[in-house]
C-alpha cells in the first residue's frame, strides 16, 4: 500500500463523517412521519390544508375475504382443519409463488460446484417454507405483498427473457461411464 500510495482508511473517512448526519436525518424523518393511517391523514391535513386527503386515500383494512391486519384464514362452511381457524390460502400461495420464483430465477449451476450447488438447493427449499411461515403467522397484508412481489418479479424476468424454465423439471442424473 505504501508503494502505491493507497491509504486503507481513505474510503472509510468520508463515510464515517456522514454517518452521524445520516442517523440524525433518519431520526428526524421517523419522528416527523405518521405511524398509523389515521395519523397520516392528520399529517396530510396539516401539510396540505386545501386538499381533503381522506377522500383520496381510502383507509380500509378489508380486501376480498381478508382482514389485512390479521393473519388470513379462509373458513368454508365453518370447517376448521387442524385447529388453524380456517384454511391459510394466502400462505399456501406464498409458498408456491416463492418456490416458483426461486426455481425460475436460479441460474444453472455447473456440475463441479458442490458446496455452492448444495447451498443453492437448500435455499430454494427453505426460503419458500420460511416465507410461508411468515405469511401464516403475520398479517394478511404482508402475505399479499409477498404474493404480489413474487408474481411481478416472475413476470418481469419473463419479459426480459431471463427465466430458466428447465429448472422446474426434475433433472435426471447422468453419470459418465468410462
Amino acid at each position: 500500500m505504501r508503494e502505491e500510495g493507497v491509504s486503507p482508511f481513505g474510503s472509510c473517512l468520508p463515510t464515517l463523517i456522514q454517518f452521524p448526519i445520516i442517523i440524525g436525518l433518519y431520526q428526524a424523518v421517523i419522528r416527523a412521519l405518521a405511524v398509523t393511517p389515521t395519523q397520516m391523514v392528520e399529517l396530510g391535513r396539516h401539510v396540505y390544508p386545501f386538499i381533503n386527503i381522506s377522500d383520496l386515500i381510502p383507509i380500509n383494512n378489508q380486501f376480498l375475504w381478508m382482514d389485512l391486519s390479521q393473519p388470513e384464514r379462509l373458513s368454508i362452511f365453518g370447517i376448521d382443519l387442524f385447529g388453524l381457524g380456517g384454511i391459510p390460502v394466502l400462505a399456501i400461495i406464498v409458498v408456491i409463488t416463492t418456490f416458483l420464483q426461486s426455481k425460475l430465477m436460479t441460474p444453472m449451476t455447473q456440475p463441479g460446484e458442490g458446496s455452492a450447488q448444495m447451498t443453492s438447493q437448500l435455499m430454494n427449499l427453505y426460503m419458500p417454507l420460511l416465507m410461508g411461515y411468515l405469511a401464516f403467522s403475520f398479517a394478511a397484508g404482508l402475505a399479499l405483498y409477498f404474493v404480489t412481489s413474487n408474481v411481478v418479479s416472475i413476470i418481469q424476468y419473463a419479459a426480459m427473457g431471463r427465466l430458466d424454465w428447465k429448472n422446474l423439471l426434475p433433472k435426471k442424473k447422468v453419470e459418465a461411464s468410462k
